[in-house]
C-alpha cells in the first residue's frame, strides 16, 4: 500500500482514451484513413467533469491530431485548467508505419521492438508538444499494451506517470500482457536494465465488496474454471459479490457495481481511484457500450452517478493524471521488476 503526502486526501481521476473509430469492428486495426467523428460527444463530457470539479485527462492519439475541431475545443480547455492532455499510442496508426496491416500481436506497443517503441512514442510526443504548446507527461498504451519495455522510451521522452496496468487483468489470450501479479496502488516501475523508473498509477480495478482482497482474487480463480462456468459458481459469486471483478469504468458496468468498487477501493486503502471510458462511447454508434442514443443516455446516468458518489459522498477530490505525481512520494511506494 502507499503512503501519499496527505493520507487524508482522496482523489479521482477521469482518464479518456481519446481515438478514432473502427476498433469494435471486425475490420482489424485501421492503419490509415482514420474518422474521428465520435469527438464531437467532447464537450457534452466535459461540462460533466466540469460541474463535479474534475479535470478529465484526454490521452489522445495521433489520428486526434487531424481533427480541428477536437484540438480547438482541447485546446481551449487546456488554457482554462480544466483539463490535462496526455499520450495514447495506437501502434498501428501511429507514424512511423512500418506495415499496412496490424496482427493482433503487434497491437499491443508492448511486443514491439524497444527501438520501434521510442520512435512511435517520440513522434506522437513531438507531434502533442507542437500542436499544445507543452509536452504531454501522462501516458496510456493502446488496448492496456504496456510492460517494462515501454518504461525506458517514456522516461526518455520526459513523461512522468502511466496508467496502462489493470490489476488482475489477464489477456495472454489475445497475446497482450498479464496484470494478474500487479499491485492497485501507486508503484514504481523500473525498465529492463533497472536505469529508469516511472510512476505507474493503474486503472481503478477491485470487487464490490471491501476487505479479503486476496482471498477474493483467489476464490475467482478457482471459480473460473469449465467446472465453475458450467455449474453457475462464478455467476452466483458474482451476484453475491463475493468475486464480482471489473475495472471503474461506466462501459459495462452498473451504478451499483461502480459505488461498490469505490467503497471497497476506498475502504481497502486506494486513495488515488482512476475511472477510464473510451470517446468512442460519448457518441452513439461508435462502440458497444453506447449503441445507440439510449445506450449513451445510459452510459452518462452511470457516470454522473459515479462522480457524484465519489466526489459527494465519499469526498474524493478531481485530479488529472499527471498532477498525482505532486500527491505521491515516488520514493514511498512500491517497486515493481517483474
Amino acid at each position: 500500500m502507499s503512503n501519499n503526502k496527505d493520507s487524508q486526501i482522496r482523489t479521482i481521476v477521469v482518464t479518456v482514451d481519446t481515438e478514432e473509430e473502427g476498433l469494435w469492428g471486425a475490420g482489424g486495426y485501421p492503419v490509415r484513413n482514420c474518422t474521428t467523428e465520435n469527438l464531437r460527444g467532447l464537450e457534452r463530457f466535459q461540462s460533466l467533469c466540469e460541474k463535479y470539479l474534475v479535470p478529465p485527462t484526454y490521452l489522445i492519439d495521433a489520428p486526434v491530431l487531424d481533427d480541428p475541431i477536437a484540438i480547438h475545443e482541447l485546446k481551449s480547455w487546456m488554457r482554462m485548467g480544466v483539463c490535462e492532455i496526455g499520450t495514447h499510442c495506437h501502434p498501428w496508426c501511429n507514424p512511423p508505419i512500418v506495415s499496412e496491416t496490424a496482427s493482433n500481436r503487434e497491437s499491443y506497443m508492448c511486443n514491439l521492438p524497444e527501438e520501434l517503441q521510442f520512435a512511435k512514442l517520440q513522434w506522437l510526443t513531438q507531434r502533442i508538444a507542437e500542436v499544445f504548446g507543452k509536452s504531454p507527461t501522462s501516458y496510456r498504451a493502446g488496448r492496456y499494451g504496456f510492460d517494462r519495455t515501454t518504461v525506458g522510451p517514456l522516461v526518455k521522452l520526459g513523461y512522468k506517470i502511466d496508467s496502462s496496468v489493470l490489476p488482475a487483468f489477464d489477456y495472454r489470450n489475445s497475446q497482450g500482457p498479464d496484470f494478474r501479479r500487479l499491485t492497485r496502488y501507486p508503484s514504481r516501475v523500473s525498465d529492463l536494465r533497472g536505469q529508469s523508473e516511472l510512476m505507474e498509477v493503474p486503472i481503478t480495478t477491485g470487487f464490490t465488496r471491501p476487505r479479503f482482497y486476496a482471498f477474493r482474487q483467489r476464490l475467482r480463480g478457482l471459480l473460473d474454471t469449465p467446472f465453475g462456468r458450467a455449474t453457475k459458481l462464478a455467476s452466483i459469486s458474482n451476484r453475491l459479490g463475493l468475486t464480482n471483478h471489473l475495472k471503474l469504468s461506466p462501459e459495462g458496468t452498473t451504478l451499483a457495481e461502480l459505488k461498490g468498487l469505490v467503497h471497497s477501493s476506498l475502504k481497502d486503502g486506494v486513495e488515488h481511484l482512476v475511472l477510464m471510458l473510451h470517446s468512442t462511447s460519448l457518441m452513439p454508434g461508435y462502440s458497444p457500450y453506447a449503441k445507440d442514443p439510449q445506450g449513451v443516455e445510459s452510459l452518462y446516468q452511470r457516470l454522473e452517478g459515479t462522480l457524484e458518489y465519489a466526489t459527494k459522498s465519499q469526498q474524493c477530490i478531481g485530479s488529472t493524471l499527471s498532477d498525482l505525481t505532486k500527491r505521491i512520494d515516488p520514493s514511498a511506494v512500491q517497486k515493481i521488476e517483474t
